[in-house]
């Protein structure tokens, strides 16, 4: 009764008159439904904001108050959100227009009391307050970044800009890294204007990963304690940074260019990130689950698994591109069958190896020998055992087409760009590797998926590496005796035609690095082993060879170095 009659004859109804005005008015909004308590917000700061009121100190502390007591019922929301992937169109437009509407309102208002000016001691008060309300502000305009990219959405431009400005008044004011709880329900977890900054960067670094709402949500998760590896700078040191951020520019993450370079732009480093990202990774393997290492209490560890060990591919093949250039491109209209898998792979590679070993030396539009590759490749020198093989079956001859057909729109020296259906394609990847032909009288080339963009509902724009033009299948025995004397020739006579027990698959790639040819094979991770001894088989040739450094890896496959110590 007596709050009856305090709403009748108060003078000013608004919650933002002081702290005790708002204590009251939040206890009475705890007794109505979530959708009632966002409403009753949005219309007492859309009257706030309308009504031209003056940005107190009374009114700020009102407003923190206000943040904190609708948190658990903005959570909730947010989880369903999050947990329904198969709501109806309706009610997922519905939620979503209703979390970002409160993210926009709440960053909004905190807008006011940024760029208000106090004076005395409300300007001394206000400074203790200002870290807080910047991260604060900070914290809703990732929301509405993350919930963007939940549609595959491009994040508005005016985002990217207003963040950067809150983060560079943070270094202005010199409370960047101060660390404080966000939110008293979270007080065991610290957080700084600079953490929830770089949280909204490195998210946004994966949102053309064609990850799903769940994923999407729990790398959020799991930045909010990662943030705090990662460390800013204004001063760029040529081989010690990955990425950047251009202050003035209306966008998030950048590769780092040459032009990079000068004040607005602040760089950081992967490293720490990626050592933290495969410790949990061994933690998770020797038995450890993803609760007992603050992951979150859903998080299965199988998906976990999976979702960072993609992450680790992602983010050390931004590492590598941060001293890789692009070669220039041009446009071109053409059509390309592509397989995805390695498993797939090779077996239309070794397909592709038989029929132009058969046709030998030079013969139907030039294509060499594969087996001269290899002895040129492998052993050192080439053979002059050249003569026909024969007896090898076409093992895709009535085998269904397993391919995707790729409309592919520009080339480069360095690979090439295509624009697939989505609903098509659901399963690319970032670091996934392909194999692709332009004809079906062409050989398999094979590459690895480097970047994705997500032009419209349906259409997604697909960046591929090139890696080899000339793969080759080959088969892998592992060499449980490391002396070589143990070997008997005589029992690997017949490896052509036989198959030893423990047999694996791999290809054979020919490569450069630092300007010189090395020996390079891809494998499945499972098969990787530092200084692993493996017999390599491609058709009759056999060579030992110990497997060396990893150049690149994927979700399910590694690509390494190899030294032939001898040919059977």
């Amino acid at each position: 009764m007596h709050n009856i009659f305090s709403a009748i004859f108060s003078k000013d109804k608004s919650p933002f008159v002081n702290a005790k005005a708002a204590t009251a008015w939040c206890k009475r909004l705890q007794e109505t439904d979530t959708q009632s308590q966002q409403l009753k917000i949005h219309a007492a700061i859309t009257a706030f904001m309308s009504e031209g009121r003056v940005a107190t100190l009374d009114s700020l502390q009102a407003l923190l108050l206000i943040d904190d007591a609708v948190q658990s019922s903005y959570e909730a929301v947010c989880y369903q959100y999050i947990v329904n992937p198969r709501m109806s169109k309706d009610i997922e437009s519905r939620l979503w227009k209703q979390i970002t509407s409160f993210a926009a309102d709440m960053s909004s208002v905190y807008q006011l009391f940024v760029q208000s000016e106090m004076e005395g001691s409300k300007k001394a008060e206000l400074a203790l307050l200002m870290p807080k309300v910047l991260a604060r502000s900070l914290h809703y305009l990732s929301i509405q970044a993350k919930w963007h990219y939940f549609r595959f959405e491009k994040v508005p431009p005016k985002l990217w800009t207003l963040s950067h400005q809150l983060y560079r008044i943070s270094e202005i004011e010199g409370c960047d890294s101060n660390p404080f709880p966000l939110y008293p329900s979270h007080l065991n977890e610290v957080t700084s204007c600079a953490d929830e900054y770089i949280q909204m960067l490195m998210l946004g670094s994966l949102s053309n990963n064609n990850l799903s709402v769940r994923q999407i949500d729990w790398v959020d998760y799991w930045l909010n304690q990662w943030s705090k590896l990662i460390q800013l700078s204004r001063k760029f040191q040529e081989g010690r940074y990955h990425l950047c951020v251009n202050l003035q520019a209306a966008e998030g993450v950048q590769k780092i260019q040459a032009e990079s370079e000068g004040e607005p732009f602040r760089y950081w480093s992967l490293h720490d990130l990626m050592r933290e990202l495969e410790d949990v990774l061994r933690r998770l393997d020797n038995g450890a689950t993803p609760r007992d290492l603050g992951m979150g209490k859903e998080c299965p560890a199988p998906l976990a698994v999976e979702l960072l060990k993609h992450l680790d591919l992602f983010w050390s093949m931004s590492i590598r591109n941060s001293v890789v250039q692009r070669s220039e491109r041009k446009k071109v209209a053409k059509i390309a069958d592509i397989i995805s898998g390695l498993d797939s792979i090779i077996t239309h590679v070794r397909a592709d190896n038989d029929k132009n070993t058969r046709r030998g030396l030079g013969d139907d539009r030039g294509k060499g020998d594969y087996d001269e590759v290899m002895d040129m490749r492998l052993y050192g020198f080439v053979s002059t055992r050249i003569k026909e093989k024969g007896g090898y079956s076409k093992i895709l001859e009535n085998r269904q087409q397993d391919w995707q057909v790729w409309s592919v729109e520009n080339e480069s020296v360095g690979g090439y760009g295509a624009v697939v259906h989505l609903s098509e394609n659901e399963w690319v990847r970032p670091g996934l590797l392909l194999a692709n032909r332009l004809g079906r009288n062409e050989n398999w080339h094979l590459g690895v998926i480097r970047r994705l963009n997500r032009l419209g509902d349906d259409e997604v724009y697909v960046g591929i590496q090139s890696l080899a033009l000339t793969p080759i299948a080959v088969n892998l025995y592992l060499e449980k005796e490391n002396r070589r004397e143990q070997i008997s020739l005589a029992a690997n006579a017949s490896l052509g035609v036989v198959d030893l027990p423990d047999v694996r698959s791999a290809l054979y790639l020919p490569h450069q690095m630092d300007g010189k040819n090395v020996n390079t094979l891809i494998l499945h991770s499972a098969d990787y082993g530092t200084d692993k001894i493996y017999r390599v088989q491609a058709r009759e040739r056999v060579f030992m060879v110990r497997l060396g450094a990893v150049i690149e890896k994927g979700v399910d496959w590694v690509w390494v170095t190899v030294f032939v110590i001898s040919q059977e």
